[in-house]
């Protein structure tokens, strides 16, 4: 075999750290939502991200669209295009990238697992088969909340990472699985997340705060969350990205006051964050 990944969990690939790196994140067809998450994250991160840019759900517009990206982006990231019976997204990465597609034993197990327990029987067929054909090289990443895998590509120096359309599915991967790899081009080693208590239900409000923090502040990433510890109304998380213990203090002070900021902007009550103890 001409790649080969190193189990579930390979380990990162040694490289420099950029001061400047770029990402473009392809939206295939009905994934708009899950990409835009994803692009912020990133942006967070320190990425200049270009996109999300709509890919039409074949193999041939995937292709076109991932052989164009990858002379020029460090981190080429596809939502969408993976879903049991039909995966143009991983037939479109293979041809891109001049890697056949092999059945993936990793894939398999997981996928079988994943029907097992949500609906007492296994997928079979090329439904399943769809799952677990995957470019040679691929580093699968498992999905707890779903039966389609993510994967993990390196070439040339850079990741192509492909993940469901599903916007919980796609986030709880980049954020549980893929994270330590795109930081690792920019050197975001640290990062810390804190909550800040609402006291309203009203999602749209609390959305609104934290739209209007990515577009001033696109090294925030706020999301709001529905904490089990939160009983008066909706979280919002605030993560922040930095290279040194230093830099992260500081961003975050910042960031909880951006985003609170932001909440009482849109007239929505608190509990204002402490981080004397932090």
């Amino acid at each position: 075999m001409k790649y080969v990944a190193v189990g579930a969990f390979p380990a990162i690939f040694e490289r420099a750290v950029k001061e400047k790196a770029k990402a473009k994140v392809l939206a295939v067809k009905g994934s708009a939502e899950a990409a835009l998450w994803a692009a912020r994250r990133l942006r967070a991160m320190g990425y200049e991200v270009e996109g999300p840019v709509e890919v039409e759900a074949s193999k041939e517009a995937v292709e076109e669209a991932v052989r164009s990206a990858l002379d020029s982006y460090d981190v080429i990231l596809v939502t969408g295009g993976i879903e049991p019976g039909s995966a143009p997204t991983f037939e479109g990465v293979a041809a891109a990238l001049g890697r056949p597609l092999v059945e993936n034993e990793e894939a398999k197990r997981l996928v079988e697992e994943y029907f097992l327990l949500e609906e007492g029987e296994a997928l079979a067929g090329e439904r399943a088969r769809a799952l677990t054909m995957l470019p040679e090289g691929s580093t699968v990443l498992p999905n707890a909340r779903g039966p389609a895998p993510g994967i993990l590509l390196e070439e040339g120096g850079r990741y192509l990472i492909c993940l469901p359309g599903s916007p919980a599915e796609a986030g709880a991967m980049l954020e549980e699985e893929a994270d330590p790899y795109v930081r690792d081009l920019v050197g975001a080693s640290l990062s810390t997340t804190v909550y800040i208590l609402t006291k309203t239900w009203d999602g749209e409000a609390v959305s609104r705060a934290v739209s209007t923090v990515a577009e001033e502040a696109p090294w925030v990433f706020a999301q709001p969350k529905r904490a089990v510890f939160s009983r008066e109304g909706l979280s919002v998380a605030v993560t922040v990205f930095a290279k040194s213990p230093e830099e992260l203090s500081e961003k975050l002070a910042k960031a909880v006051e951006l985003v609170e900021g932001a909440l009482e902007r849109e007239g929505v009550a608190f509990v204002r964050k402490d981080l004397s103890g932090l």
